[in-house]
């Protein structure tokens, strides 16, 4: 996993187009307080073909989340945002730019740290 910070996070989401029109597979708890999201999204440098990517979150401190029955039902539309404030950051699903607006996302997740990993596609 690498680590992301507010520029490359940008880049990154810049190139899979915040995840919008992908799907969200699993939302996976590592320990207490750090989780997995992984998706299917559309890749520009690999001339749109799908890939899977993971996002570790860890030293989650807040976080909203839904039965795993319900994940592929997320409407992946608004995509999501990646955002860092002071020592802080977090994973939002929609179109957000500020943590305070965490709570009216469908599913967020706000923590110390983020890390990605672009993995090969699968179902």
């Amino acid at each position: 996993m690498r680590p992301l910070i507010s520029s490359s996070a940008s880049i990154l989401l810049e190139r899979i187009e915040h995840t919008k029109g992908g799907e969200l597979r699993s939302i996976i708890m590592q320990d207490p307080t750090t989780f997995t999201l992984t998706f299917s999204v559309q890749d520009r440098n690999r001339g749109f073909d799908w890939i899977n990517i993971a996002f570790e979150i860890s030293g989650i401190y807040d976080a909203r989340l839904i039965d795993d029955k319900k994940l592929a039902f997320v409407d992946m539309s608004d995509g999501v945002s990646i955002l860092f404030e002071d020592s802080e950051c977090g994973l939002l699903f929609g179109d957000y730019r500020s943590l305070d607006s965490a709570a009216d996302s469908v599913i967020y997740m706000l923590g110390d740290s983020i890390k990605y990993e672009e993995l090969p596609f699968s179902e």
